[in-house]
């Protein structure tokens, strides 16, 4: 279940493609002296760090409960569901099946695929398919004569009849499927795993999502408290730099789902490119407050909160994170990371109700 490093410290996940203000000023104090970039021009960022000690914190930490535990396990059993021997396939099972398309006697590109995985009944697949493999029995194979719709795609095949021979290796039921220790031997690949050690693996997962949301949570509001607090200048060319690279991020992901960017940022993102640019800034300051905070208390992640972050974001320990982040990326999130705890410890805890404020002076 890896996913791409989780951490909400935008700036942290995009430092790792992005220079920010890293590099320009970050650790500048005065507006009034431009700094030397890398490339020998002159930056104009500037900061003047407010308090960030004594911020109100009210994020609140969600305790793991046997309801997200039951929530986990029943969308395992559609995932991971039990095969069925002795009846034919129907509308709601999982087929897997392998198939080969043909026009004109001649098998085309992308018709073709070997253990697939098929819920029938979702539609994936053109007209006819999926109600063609209803009825049939493992090891069966069958020969099915579609058409392709017009306004398929791909032109050469658009309202063109062909023909899928499919085999149907083998049914799954999601439906009927059973939450006990088989369940948890399909999910884990162990043959001698049980249901109670996969209770107790994704207990802990959850655990490490619950800590993952609360301290990225908790820091964002604290280090949103830092910048208004502060007096910060970016500078243009890394927030244009910082823009290019959430562009380039969210076009890729955009391409994935056969979207505009404008789609994509509207109906995922809740934005457009002018939140983008404004998004770009806010990045760069975050990135220049953490930068100054680190700098002005000497901060560096602990052996401890090293392992926590990268259990955090799925990994089992921290040298697998920096396997999968390269060392200098990985190092760049635990040292930002270490900006975060230092705020939650240095916070007040608000009470249940109680609005974000500054409570103390500090820094």
């Amino acid at each position: 279940m890896r996913k791409i490093v989780k951490i909400c410290l935008y700036a942290a996940v995009f430092s790792m493609f992005a220079t920010g203000c890293k590099g320009s000023s970050a650790g500048e104090t005065t507006k009034e002296t431009p700094q030397e970039t890398a490339a020998g021009t002159a930056s104009s960022a500037s900061i003047t760090l407010g308090t960030y000690k004594g911020l109100t914190l009210t994020a609140q930490k969600m305790e793991v409960t046997d309801a997200m535990l039951e929530n986990q396990l029943n969308y395992l059993k559609t995932v991971y569901p039990a095969e069925v021997t002795d009846r034919s396939a129907r509308e709601g099972d999982v087929a897997n099946i392998d198939f080969v398309g043909m026009k004109d006697g001649v098998a085309f590109q992308g018709g073709t695929g070997s253990n697939f995985d098929l819920t029938l009944g979702s539609g994936r697949f053109i007209d006819g398919f999926e109600a063609g493999v209803v009825g049939m029995r493992p090891g069966e194979e069958k020969d099915l004569d579609l058409t392709f719709p017009e306004t398929y795609d791909n032109a050469e095949l658009a309202g063109q009849p062909v023909v899928f021979h499919v085999t149907l290796n083998a049914i799954k039921d999601p439906e009927h499927t059973q939450i006990d220790d088989a369940l948890a031997r399909r999910v884990t690949g162990e043959e001698t795993a049980t249901l109670a050690s996969l209770k107790k693996q994704l207990r802990e997962e959850l655990e490490n999502q619950q800590e993952n949301e609360w301290f990225n949570s908790a820091g964002n509001e604290l280090l949103a408290q830092v910048i208004e607090n502060s007096e910060i200048v970016c500078d243009a060319s890394s927030v244009e730099e910082m823009y290019t690279e959430l562009q380039m991020t969210y076009q890729a992901y955009a391409a994935q789902y056969g979207m505009e960017l404008e789609t994509f940022l509207a109906m995922y993102m809740g934005t457009d490119t002018e939140g983008l640019k404004e998004l770009a800034e806010e990045l760069v300051k975050q990135e220049m407050a953490i930068d100054e905070i680190i700098k002005a208390e000497g901060l560096t992640a602990t052996d401890s909160q090293r392992e926590s972050m990268a259990r955090m974001n799925s990994f089992e320990n921290q040298a697998a994170m920096i396997l999968a982040y390269g060392e200098e990326s990985a190092n760049r999130l635990f040292e930002m990371g270490a900006a975060y705890y230092y705020l939650i410890e240095n916070a007040a805890k608000a009470e249940p109700g109680e609005t974000a404020g500054t409570e103390t002076n500090g820094g």
